[in-house]
């Protein structure tokens, strides 16, 4: 992202800050009004029907500060659009593969890890007990057999 579009974005953020602050300012002015005594009842619906309209005009500039947002977060997450064939978008491509490479090989290393763990694990330990009679002792996926040899 560029500086211009940094600015157009911050730009915006201020712009639509600003009108919710004034939407908020107009909204408490209608509502602290104080009524006169003659015409009580006209200024009241007045200022209630001011409100009203400072209340969904409020609520309008807040979805756009969260459309705002949403916009932000996207070109956070994704970038932003580039033409194709630039060379950044190369030099990154080739980056993502060498990165997925390094991943499967981890990931084939970690399986043949576990592979011979389990081989390990399964094999027949000799033992002697004490009477001189050898004991055979087999682990398999953490069961263990006994057998006793006499």
């Amino acid at each position: 992202m560029n500086r211009r579009e940094q600015n157009t974005l911050m730009d915006r953020h201020n712009k639509i800050m600003a009108a919710i602050l004034t939407r908020f300012r107009n909204m408490v002015l209608a509502a602290t009004e104080p009524l006169p005594t003659a015409a009580a009842i006209p200024q009241a619906s007045l200022n209630a029907m001011t409100m009203n309209n400072e209340v969904s005009a409020l609520i309008k500039e807040v979805e756009n500060l969260l459309a705002l947002t949403r916009e932000i977060k996207q070109l956070w997450i994704a970038g932003p659009l580039r033409k194709p064939g630039d060379a950044d978008e190369k030099s990154r491509d080739k980056e993502m593969d060498e990165k997925a490479f390094q991943v499967s090989k981890l990931y084939n290393r970690l399986v043949e890890l576990q592979s011979e763990n389990t081989k390990n694990a399964t094999q027949q330990t000799p033992v002697v007990a004490e009477d001189g009679q050898h004991v055979d002792v087999k682990r398999d996926n953490g069961d263990v057999s006994i057998k006793y040899e006499g």
